[in-house]
């Protein structure tokens, strides 16, 4: 079977006042189809961003994304 999302080492960086900041490093692994997922962690872990990653609101500073 294979994986229905796959998140194939994703990073995001953002550039702030403060230097750059890290929201997303390195994230692999796969969603296969018919799997439950949940996306647990604390305040600032990068879920809104691997999220918006995969809704396509965001691009990644490096990696891929895919869908089906």
């Amino acid at each position: 079977m294979s994986a229905a999302v796959r998140f194939d080492h994703v990073s995001k960086r953002f550039d702030t006042p403060r230097g750059l900041l890290h929201a997303l490093q390195d994230v692999a692994f796969d969603i296969e189809a018919g799997e439950f997922f949940g996306l647990l962690g604390p305040n600032g872990a990068g879920k809104t961003t691997l999220i918006s990653i995969l809704a396509g609101l965001s691009r990644p500073s490096s990696g891929r994304v895919a869908v089906f």
